[in-house]
């Protein structure tokens, strides 16, 4: 792929992940970036971020660490192909806390796999399901509005034991595949790969591009999505203090 091909496949893989997290808390223009934040989700990696950086500029980090401050949130900075800028942020006290791998796989006729969607009358099933996979079950209200309300551009699906969940929203012909989890209990038993595969049907049905997800290298699942036929397209440093 060429250089220019690359940078506009990652401008609307960006769009793509941007949207999405829009979604699921507030959003903020800064001066050459974005705040995004979501206080009734809090210390969340993925919500709570300052990003689409495009400049290096001291008053927009200051102010993107007030409003890391006001929401009591712990700072969060994404960095994408931008030495200088880390650079900067290593001058300012930031450490290197963890990246972030965007992958893609194009469907290529895997398993024919069913989900069940998720409508607003029985979202609470797949906000269960999303707060026990993940440990938050603090969070199952919010969670809960959040899904009602974004339920007209995502579509949330579960497995037929209600066991493991999955977001996908669908944006400049590409799928993005969220929030995947599964219940501790029913780990792996091939539900998540499940998910995965109803994806990739989704993405051939619908005549899109390719699927895409996010990981964080904490997580430790890159090989993972590695060996289920995906590919890492660009990598996003992440910094905090």
């Amino acid at each position: 792929m060429s250089s220019i091909g690359n940078n506009d496949l990652i401008s609307r893989l960006e769009d793509v992940g941007n949207s999405f997290t829009s979604l699921w808390a507030s959003s903020m223009p800064l001066k050459c970036g974005t705040f995004f934040f979501n206080s009734d989700l809090p210390n969340d990696i993925f919500l709570d971020k300052h990003t689409n950086i495009t400049c290096i500029s001291d008053e927009m980090l200051d102010d993107a660490l007030a409003l890391f401050a006001k929401h009591d949130a712990p700072p969060y900075v994404y960095t994408l192909n931008y030495p200088e800028l880390e650079k900067s942020l290593l001058c300012k006290n930031f450490r290197l806390y963890d990246v972030q791998h965007v992958l893609t796989r194009v469907s290529d006729l895997p398993k024919t796999s069913k989900a069940r969607m998720i409508s607003s009358d029985d979202s609470m099933l797949w906000s269960k399901t999303f707060c026990h996979a993940y440990d938050c079950h603090d969070w199952l209200s919010s969670v809960d509005g959040i899904v009602k309300k974004s339920i007209p551009q995502v579509g949330y699906y579960v497995d037929d034991s209600i066991s493991s969940c999955v977001a996908l929203y669908e944006k400049n012909s590409i799928l993005g595949l969220y929030c995947l989890g599964t219940i501790p209990s029913m780990r792996k038993k091939g539900l998540a790969v499940s998910l995965i595969d109803f994806a990739l049907n989704e993405v051939k049905r619908r005549n899109l591009e390719s699927l895409m997800l996010e990981t964080y290298q904490r997580d430790g699942l890159l090989d993972f999505y590695l060996k289920l036929g995906f590919k890492e397209i660009y990598r996003k440093n992440i910094y905090t203090i």
